[in-house]
Order: C-alpha cells, then sequence, then structure tokens
C-alpha cells in the first residue's frame, strides 16, 4: 500500500472556518476540565448534527445492563422486520453521548434501510474498563434476542464504532466469538482505538496535534480507561493484540491524518494472516473524526456511502 500523503484536503480549511464561526470546536481534555470538555464536545455536535433526514426515533432502556442503557432506534420508512446496525461513538471512551453522530446515524438509517441503534454507555474515567463493554454486550442480546417487538430481525445485526467506539465494537465481536454465541454477521470499524502502543509511524508523524486528534490525548484517555498501566496489553482492553481468526466480515475506515492510522494497517495486516474478509479505505487528506461532518466534507460522504453500500450487501434479506 502506497503511503498516505501528510496534506490536509484543500475542503478542510473552509470547513475549520465554518465551525470557527460558529464558535464550536471538540473539547479538549488536556486543558479543560472533563466536565467541560464533555459540555464543549456536546455543542460541537449540535451544530454538526443540525439538517440530514428526517426519521423515527424511538429510545429504550435497558435496566439489565449495569449500569442501566439508553439506546435509540433510528428507523426508516420501511415496513417489515427489518435488520440492524449498532454504532458505538468515539471520544476516548470518555466523551461523547446519545448524540453523537446523530445526523450521520439519521443518514445511514435514512440510506440504507436498516434500524441504526446509538447507545449512551458509561464514560471513563468514572466507568473505566470493563463497564463500557459490558454495556455494549447486553445491547447486542437485547437486539439479537428481545427486540422483535420494535420491528428488528435479531438474525441480520451488524456493530460498528468511530475510534473508541471501534475498539469496543471488535472487542464485542471477539467476546461474542469467544463465547460461542450468535453474533453480527458484519463489523465496521472507523478509525479504531485498537492499541496503546503509540511507538507506531503514524503517532510519530501525526500526533503532535495539528491534525486535531494528538498522542498526548490518546494516552490521556487510554490512561482513564486503564488506570492500570499493565493492562494496556491485554487483549481484552486492546483488541489489536488479540486472535482474530473467526471474526465476521469487516470494513475499515481509516483517515490519512490521523495518529491512530496504523492501528487500522496493523488491523488490516493481522485480519489477512487470520484468513478474516475485509476490507481497509484509508481517506487522503482526512484527520481523525471527518465522519461526523457530512454536512462540511466530500469524503465524509463518500465514507457514508461506503458503509452504505456495505450494510445493504452485508445485511440483505437470507
Amino acid at each position: 500500500m502506497i503511503a498516505p500523503v501528510l496534506k490536509p484536503d484543500a475542503e478542510l480549511a473552509v470547513a475549520q472556518g465554518r465551525l470557527k464561526e460558529a464558535g464550536v470546536s471538540n473539547g479538549d481534555v488536556l486543558t479543560q476540565p472533563i466536565a467541560e470538555a464533555r459540555a464543549a464536545t456536546r455543542a460541537y455536535q449540535r451544530f454538526l448534527n443540525q439538517g440530514g433526514p428526517a426519521v423515527e426515533t424511538v429510545e429504550h432502556r435497558l435496566d439489565g445492563a449495569s449500569p442501566p442503557l439508553r439506546l435509540r432506534l433510528y428507523r426508516p420508512r420501511q415496513d417489515g422486520p427489518l435488520p440492524a446496525y449498532l454504532h458505538i461513538h468515539g471520544g476516548g471512551f470518555a466523551v461523547g453521548d446519545l448524540d453523537s453522530l446523530d445526523r450521520w446515524k439519521r443518514e445511514i438509517a435514512d440510506e440504507a434501510g436498516v434500524v441504526v441503534v446509538g447507545l449512551e454507555y458509561a464514560l471513563a474515567p468514572e466507568h473505566p474498563y470493563p463497564t463500557a463493554i459490558g454495556q455494549v454486550l447486553a445491547a447486542l442480546r437485547w437486539l439479537r434476542d428481545e427486540a422483535g417487538d420494535v420491528g428488528i430481525d435479531g438474525s441480520r445485526l451488524a456493530v460498528g464504532g468511530d475510534s473508541a467506539g471501534g475498539n469496543l465494537a471488535l472487542n464485542a465481536l471477539l467476546r461474542l466469538r469467544d463465547a460461542g454465541e450468535a453474533g453480527p454477521k458484519f463489523g465496521v470499524l472507523v478509525y479504531g482505538m485498537l492499541s496503546a502502543d503509540h511507538d507506531t509511524p503514524s503517532h510519530r508523524e501525526r500526533g503532535d496535534g495539528r491534525f486535531g486528534l494528538s498522542t498526548a490525548k490518546l494516552d490521556w484517555f487510554w490512561s482513564r480507561y486503564l488506570p492500570d498501566p499493565a493492562m494496556r496489553r491485554d487483549a481484552g482492553a486492546a483488541p489489536l493484540h488479540a486472535r482474530l481468526a473467526g471474526l465476521p466480515p469487516l470494513l475499515l475506515q481509516a483517515a490519512a491524518l490521523d495518529p491512530l492510522l496504523d492501528d487500522s494497517l496493523n488491523l488490516a495486516n493481522r485480519l489477512q494472516e487470520a484468513g478474516v474478509e475485509h476490507r481497509l479505505t484509508v481517506y487522503e487528506g482526512m484527520p481523525h473524526g471527518f465522519i461526523g461532518q457530512t454536512a462540511l466534507l466530500t469524503q465524509a460522504n463518500a465514507a457514508r456511502r461506503e458503509v452504505v453500500a456495505a450494510l445493504k450487501e452485508r445485511l440483505r434479506a437470507g
């Protein structure tokens, strides 16, 4: 594979100008208290979520999860039991909520004809590993076994996530495989935060923060998610170190300007060795977090269309 070029896409400057004019930016856990960083991220998401298609949304509470879990179901205008795609938001396990990527989830539901499900998992540092993964598994089991009453076909599930959410999605697939349980038919991992190893070319070349996400921020996130540094190479927490054979087909999306790029490249290599069907797309000129900017960036829309096409293919009837 040809090495990605470290040159921002021309649309990024315009998009950043729009964000600055609106007075919004992602929260910064290195310079703000966590509550302030979360509030800033919510305002940033509200701006990005404007527009997009109107789809029916229904919220559901899983009291059996620990702690109880809130889900939001985005349902397209179609009849009959529909396949479902559970998407787990990013934010370093510490930031983000049910509204993260709300516009993107509405677009995916509308275009793919699937019920998209978002969840508000418990965040670190208040809830370190493994609380969030337990909640994700509870959500997937509910969708598989009990969601027929809300019009979901539990035999046609996919799971995915962006950044830390990609970690949780891959982790869930691995745990269901190891437990011998029926799991999702397909996975979507978007610039996954899969390893706490920061001694990689993409961290060295892209980790100084000039493209947004920095190695220092990622180290902060990992230290709050895994208070015990010895856990950083535990495959249950950092799934890049896990045995990968036996997973369902996966779509990997990565951003060329992301310090996490090598997580996706290394995962693709390991999936190849394990014989797992997969596809990797690296979006040139894009930084971490770009998929949520479908109102601003051509490549965000290209990435969304790739996810839509894959969900249509993998979750069709039969």
